[in-house]
């Protein structure tokens, strides 16, 4: 019987170990394929080599799930950050609406962003007002930078009123 519990947990391990690794070997190979398409958009600039990509390459390459799949080389509707991580990041929590997304909502829409990443962007971006946080939920907030302006405003409408009561 002892025994019996051995071998279970010892597969149980196993099984783990495996699911670890395969999940390391997603993101490694995502890694390993935004290198070689590095790589060659600089050769084409450096050594004047075309660009296209080899028809071998694409079969081995990830693909992001269905809602996220869109070219990341030409520029989007909302302007040419729409596609860096941070701008689909304000993107989606435009989407999202009030409701908003928790942090793994938001892991699971951006696979290809660093969990490092993601924190860094979501941390600076709350810090700075472009998004609010409420528990666990992150909200789409007003940019910093016409919230300033709106306080400027409303300084400057200040200013003349005490302006004029004191003529």
């Amino acid at each position: 019987m002892a025994n019996d519990d051995t071998l279970a947990r010892a597969m149980a391990n196993v099984r783990h170990q495996r699911e670890s690794l395969e999940a390391e070997y997603e993101r490694v190979s995502g890694e390993l394929t935004k290198l070689r398409l590095a790589e060659r958009s600089l050769a084409s600039i450096v050594e004047g080599t075309p660009l296209d990509e080899p028809a071998d390459d694409l079969s081995t390459r990830r693909r992001a799930p269905a809602s996220v799949d869109r070219p990341r080389g030409s520029r989007g509707p909302r302007g040419p950050r729409a596609n860096s991580a941070k701008g689909r990041l304000k993107a989606l929590l435009e989407e999202a609406g009030s409701e908003g997304l928790t942090h793994a909502e938001i892991s699971e829409r951006l696979t290809d962003v660093a969990a490092t990443t993601l924190n860094t962007y979501l941390s600076v971006m709350a810090n700075s007002g472009e998004l609010e946080r409420q528990g666990d939920k992150y909200r789409a907030g007003a940019p910093a930078a016409s919230a300033a302006e709106e306080g400027a405003v409303e300084d400057d409408h200040e200013d003349r009123e005490k302006a004029e009561a004191a003529e």
